[in-house]
């Protein structure tokens, strides 16, 4: 059983220095959030000095994860599933904001479409009324 403790120990302390180095963290800034030494910080870190309950708590929260995420070396399966829901919400928003805006933009275009096609039928118009002008100036002409 010691045997295994010391391999949880050593994980952890592994995690520790894992964490700490991906979030850019020196040890002296981890040291003096706990109040130690950055000596006894590093006696920490290599193994040679136990984590203290109340060092562990401070670790983590220095280090912005939680103690299952220090002690795992990973969130929890709960913590990524809520994640993954709050993932799923801020998309879902996403999308509905982004079809308003295609919505408001085919609402736009079909306005615009409408606009051109009053426009063509006007000009249609124009051309009727000029073709039936023609053809009546055209037909005085052959009398």
């Amino acid at each position: 059983m010691d045997q295994e403790t010391r391999i949880d120990e050593s994980a952890i302390k592994e995690n520790l220095k894992k964490t700490r180095e991906e979030r850019g963290i020196t040890q002296a800034e981890i040291a003096e959030s706990l109040k130690i030494s950055v000596t006894a910080y590093q006696k920490i870190e290599k193994g040679k000095t136990r984590i203290l309950n109340k060092n562990f708590s401070k670790c983590a929260e220095a280090l912005g994860v939680s103690i299952p995420e220090l002690v795992m070396g990973f969130k929890p399966i709960r913590d990524a599933e809520n994640r993954i829901a709050d993932m799923e919400e801020s998309y879902g928003m996403k999308m509905r904001v982004q079809e308003r805006g295609y919505i408001q933009e085919i609402q736009q275009r079909d306005r615009e479409i409408e606009r051109l096609n009053g426009i063509i039928k006007d000009k249609d118009d124009t051309i009727n009324t000029q073709k039936l002008l023609i053809s009546q100036l055209m037909s005085r002409f052959k009398d």
